[in-house]
């Protein structure tokens, strides 16, 4: 009877710190620009407990930890493309300097209560971090004369970025939604970890049209816009000519007969 008292008052106990310490939340901002700073912010509840640690992990790699018993409390380790300012930082916020494209991952606070049940909990979150250049993006093909429905050969690449940019055609400011007008390639690599997207463009040719591209990274938008003329300039042409041709004949006749 003595060991089922026991083990309802150990159950109990446990039951009890499992609902003292809880995460209420957690701030990791979703999407942040190469060279920006962030700062992170864990929010937890430990409803009369003490606080024994706060530790804060990159893909499962630990970067900081505050650690209240300690002297001084912070501690910050090394890991690349995660620069910790500790000045900035404290138990419940992390603060990071100059963002690299390394630094992109999902991002965990971890909070410990004191003795003796060193209870945790945690929450996660992901950031991307991402380049996007003050260039326009590319358009070839466009500098060649077209037949009137020829289909054009016309490709759009956006500048270095990460990710790779989204590419859109729009055609007289219509978005071009037929798939079998859009051609798309693979994603090229470039220097620093840094991508290019190619989206190319067989719509059939019309008389006037203004072609634009535009290469998007979330809310960041970059474009270029092209005039493409049809050679329909000769086919007008054909029917003077012909006129002309028929005049000739008409006054040749006309001599003849006179």
């Amino acid at each position: 009877m003595k060991k089922v008292i026991v083990f309802w008052s150990i159950l109990f106990v446990n039951l009890e710190v499992s609902i003292c310490l809880r995460v209420v939340g957690i701030s990791v901002p979703p999407l942040k620009q190469r060279g920006e700073s962030v700062t992170f912010t864990c929010d937890y509840d430990l409803e009369g407990g003490k606080l024994y640690s706060v530790k804060w992990y990159r893909d499962n790699e630990e970067f900081y930890r505050y650690m209240p018993r300690l002297r001084p409390p912070q501690h910050a380790h090394k890991l690349d493309g995660v620069r910790v300012d500790l000045e900035k930082s404290s138990a419940r916020r992390v603060h990071l300097r100059e963002l690299t494209l390394k630094s992109r991952g999902s991002y965990r606070c971890e909070v410990s209560e004191e003795a003796p049940s060193f209870h945790s909990a945690q929450a996660e979150m992901f950031m991307e971090v991402y380049y996007f250049p003050r260039e326009s993006p590319r358009i070839v093909g466009h500098e060649r004369s077209y037949e009137l429905e020829e289909p054009l050969d016309i490709n759009c690449t956006s500048a270095k970025a990460f990710p790779a940019p989204d590419l859109q055609w729009l055609i007289n400011e219509e978005k071009v939604i037929e798939k079998s007008w859009l051609v798309t390639y693979d994603t090229i690599p470039a220097s620093q970890g840094l991508l290019m997207s190619t989206l190319g463009l067989r719509a059939p040719a019309r008389r006037h049209m203004k072609i634009r591209c535009i290469a998007s990274i979330g809310t960041h938008r970059r474009e270029r816009s092209v005039i493409i003329e049809t050679s329909s300039a000769n086919w007008r042409r054909a029917p003077n000519i012909n006129i002309i041709m028929l005049i000739g004949c008409i006054n040749k006749i006309l001599q003849i007969m006179m």
